[in-house]
């Protein structure tokens, strides 16, 4: 009886030393890339993403998304991708302003997000300028699996607004892999509306 309890507690403390990742820890992470800058075709923002990757202007069958962009790395060994996602929105849930806009978008997350976990989310100037920030990654903890942290802010113009988003696959290489987008997403410039 005494190795199952010690056993249990051994199982405890091992699943509770397991450390997530935050924003601020992949922000300040230190990496260097090669960059190119891209702009979308109605010059309404740019941004500076990875040399290598290619990237495309999405055409969304969704009336709230005005416009966006797609960057993706190419795979790697194991076929997994990585994705910067950037797209001007109206709001999902008709709020006019930034706030509620997250407070919309964070309460559809807690209530149909399956196999996700809210890691961290909150407000953030970490792109220099004020938005909300939700992160999430898979519950399974499966190589290949996402986290994600996705950006919300203003665009000048009320009830619309960017959503700037990170998709890194659970590899070995994570948290090198999220800093080198959120750096990216640190780059984002709105050209228009200033």
């Amino acid at each position: 009886m005494k190795f199952i309890g010690k056993f249990i507690v051994l199982i405890l403390v091992v699943s509770c030393s397991i450390k997530h990742n935050t924003l601020n820890e992949y922000g300040n992470y230190p990496v260097k890339f090669a960059k190119q800058k891209i702009s979308h075709p109605t010059n309404d923002f740019s941004i500076l993403i990875p040399k290598n990757w290619e990237w495309k202007v999405e055409d969304y069958d969704n009336e709230n998304i005005i416009m966006g962009i797609d960057a993706s790395s190419k795979p790697n060994k194991n076929g997994f991708i990585d994705i910067i996602s950037i797209q001007k929105i109206k709001s999902f849930g008709e709020n006019k302003d930034l706030e509620s806009e997250f407070e919309y978008c964070l309460n559809i997350i807690k209530n149909n997000s399956q196999n996700r976990k809210i890691v961290e989310s909150g407000q953030t100037e970490i792109l220099n300028k004020k938005s909300y920030f939700l992160h999430t990654k898979s519950d399974s903890n499966q190589n290949g699996e996402t986290e994600i942290i996705s950006f919300i802010m203003d665009s000048g113009s009320e009830s619309v607004f960017y959503n700037l988003t990170a998709s890194v696959s659970q590899t070995e290489e994570l948290k090198k892999n999220m800093s080198i987008l959120i750096q990216s997403l640190k780059t984002f410039e709105q050209l228009k509306n200033k």
